[in-house]
């Protein structure tokens, strides 16, 4: 069996156990889920047609012919706002300037409408022409694509992976995630681009050298090139798995070298009584007997007021967070959830501390805990291990996710596991 069909099948098969793991593992951020699939599938699809093609086999499945040329133009568009999406949390909703990105679908479209309008039987003509003489794909034809797609869409993705080059280093000067992290966006970016460059010259070569299109499609170093591409960039979801579950920020304190020394850190207050949790601190809240409605902020030894709470205000940003499962974003700041919220930081604070007498990552941690529990009661333990829960509902450690468990619980995760286990 020729190798390059080994490579290209194997890499199918392992981006369909990517898409599987992307829509198990993070189905709390949908919108950056789907992305990601139309990215993976649209590698899928010209590997698969690469394949049919260059074996003979399309003309026996003509209605699969013609048919990827607008996912050909979404690929890099939509990896580009993944990666954007993951590393920046203010861009991982939809905006209405991502359309911009799916206007070069346009042309793709309408190039393909005349073969698709076509009969069945006209089809397998079309096809069987194809196989007979693959140099055809680049000759003018009203029922195939124009020889230009194959040139512009790699242009237009080249163009996007640089974009791409741009997003990881500005990731990498705001020191917010680890340096394997980034060296491993580096590395993903730079295969993405080589394995568009690879298509780009394929794509050239055969247009100066049309009577060896066939042997270059075949036994042509560039198309080997480009197929190892491929693998290498299905591996590399396995090699660094946080780009599905989501990348981890950068710990906000630093980690002892004695991890009961670092639970102890997390747990202990500060030194103006703040509790610290997940590497953060935020200000003790005091309430006033005297003055149910009235809250005083202790900062820096003074006493200060604060308005009275907006009730209102605060239902609608709790179903805002819990319905769109806010909480399980890894690393989460009180700055990207007020954004989020289009509050200020301090007016945030004021909400959470007043009304649920709780500091935000007490507040964040005490949500993830129970969308934790909900899981496990529903029995997934039995598929996944604690840590992969954890950092399902956002914890960034499985000793934070263990602390913050028993703090609300009263029992360790394998505790209220043994106690499922006996029910």
């Amino acid at each position: 069996m020729h190798p390059i069909f080994l490579i290209v099948v194997g890499s199918i098969f392992i981006f369909f156990i990517v898409i599987f793991q992307l829509f198990i593992y993070r189905d709390h951020k949908r919108y950056l889920n789907m992305l990601l699939a139309v990215a993976i599938l649209g590698i899928m699809w010209y590997g698969m047609i690469f394949l049919l093609t260059n074996s003979g086999q399309i003309k026996n499945y003509p209605i699969l012919y013609n048919k990827g040329l607008p996912l050909y133009y979404l690929m890099a568009p939509c990896l580009f706002l993944y990666f954007r999406g993951s590393l920046h949390s203010a861009h991982s909703a939809f905006r209405s300037s991502h359309l911009f990105h799916v206007i070069p679908v346009i042309p793709a479209l309408i190039s393909i409408i005349p073969y698709n309008s076509l009969s069945s039987v006209d089809q397998r003509k079309v096809v069987e022409q194809i196989v007979g003489d693959i140099s055809l794909l680049f000759n003018p034809s009203p029922y195939i694509v124009g020889e230009w797609h194959w040139l512009v869409f790699p242009a237009i993705a080249f163009g996007y992976c640089v974009a791409q080059f741009i997003v990881v280093r500005n990731a990498q000067r705001e020191r917010r995630f680890s340096r394997s992290n980034i060296t491993w966006l580096y590395i993903f970016t730079a295969i993405w681009m080589l394995f568009f460059l690879s298509m780009l010259t394929v794509s050239f070569r055969i247009h100066y050298n049309i009577d060896e299109a066939l042997y270059i499609f075949q036994n042509g170093k560039v198309v080997f090139f480009f197929c190892i591409c491929m693998l290498m960039l299905s591996f590399l979801f396995f090699l660094n798995p946080e780009f599905i579950y989501g990348l981890k920020r950068k710990e906000r304190y630093e980690k002892s070298k004695d991890s009961d020394s670092e639970i102890q850190k997390e747990n202990s207050p500060d030194v103006n009584g703040s509790e610290v949790l997940d590497g953060k601190s935020e200000s003790a809240v005091l309430e006033v007997p005297e003055d149910g409605h009235d809250l005083f902020e202790l900062e820096s030894g003074r006493i200060v007021k604060h308005k009275e709470l907006d009730l209102d205000l605060v239902a609608r940003i709790e179903t805002f967070i819990v319905e769109k499962e806010i909480f399980r974003q890894s690393g989460l700041t009180l700055s990207e959830l007020a954004s989020l919220c289009d509050l200020p930081n301090h007016r945030l604070t004021e909400l959470i501390n007043g009304h649920y007498k709780m500091t935000f990552n007490n507040y964040i941690n005490s949500l993830r805990i129970s969308y934790s529990k909900e899981r496990l009661d529903q029995g997934d333990w039995k598929l996944f291990t604690l840590e992969a829960i954890a950092f399902d509902a956002g914890f960034a450690t499985r000793n934070t996710f263990f602390i913050a468990f028993k703090k609300n619980t009263g029992k360790t995760p394998s505790s209220y596991v043994a106690d499922l286990k006996r029910i």
